[in-house]
């Protein structure tokens, strides 16, 4: 095989091409003139372009020259010496601004817990539930124990109704909705119910477990010092 192989088969050759004047940067247009095409006037959009393209031109100019008096009066007076009393003034003073920031945030207090609006399960339902939550309670169709402290399952289920109501009742907008649809009506529908944690309790004694209609739900305090205030 020969090592000028192609050297006489017919190929691509690079075709020259003649540049269009048109092409060239700042080649001058002939004159033609200003018409309207496709609705827009010529005239009036080269006549809107015209000043900002020359304030563009000119601020170029300024600034390039600002630019090269500004470096020059700085590369004159920032000597060795004065450069070098900047950066010392400069690490000196970032120095003391990462302390500052550093004992700031030594100083700022950690978010601390809202403090408890009843100090116990007990107080919640003393003070709130039995106040605000009244149904007719008749021992049969629905049941309830005044001493509810002596319920495993009710105790906890008032209890994360008092926890839950402490966290929603900071949020002043649908705080107290959302306890009661998905706590309360939830927990309580659940401690009324005959079959429910007070099924055991019916009347109790000397009716004491059941009420009248409209009035506060059953309630004795538990023994002393069972409840203490978290508070």
């Amino acid at each position: 095989m020969s090592d000028d192989w192609g050297d006489e088969e017919p190929g691509i050759e690079a075709q020259p091409f003649e540049l269009d004047e048109r092409d060239e940067p700042g080649a001058e247009l002939p004159e033609r003139e200003p018409d309207r095409l496709f609705g827009v006037d010529i005239a009036d959009v080269a006549n809107a372009l015209a000043a900002p393209a020359i304030r563009a031109v000119v601020q170029k100019a300024i600034t390039g020259a600002v630019k090269d008096a500004v470096q020059a009066e700085v590369d004159e007076a920032l000597d060795p010496s004065v450069i070098e009393e900047l950066q010392a003034q400069a690490a000196t003073a970032a120095r003391r601004a990462v302390t500052a920031a550093m004992d700031a945030l030594d100083e700022e207090p950690a978010d601390e817990e809202p403090t408890l609006y009843y100090g116990s399960v007990d107080e919640f339902v003393r003070e709130y539930l039995v106040k605000n939550y009244r149904r007719r309670v008749d021992g049969q169709r629905t049941v309830w124990a005044a001493d509810w402290w002596n319920y495993p399952e009710a105790t906890i289920r008032l209890d994360a109704l008092w926890r839950a109501w402490e966290h929603l009742r900071l949020d002043p907008t649908t705080g107290m909705s959302v306890w009661y649809r998905d706590h309360a009506e939830h927990h309580m529908s659940v401690l009324l119910d005959p079959s429910g944690p007070f099924a055991a309790a019916g009347e109790g004694k000397n009716r004491e477990n059941v009420n009248e209609k409209g009035a506060e739900l059953p309630y004795t305090a538990p023994p002393e010092g069972l409840y203490p205030d978290l508070r």
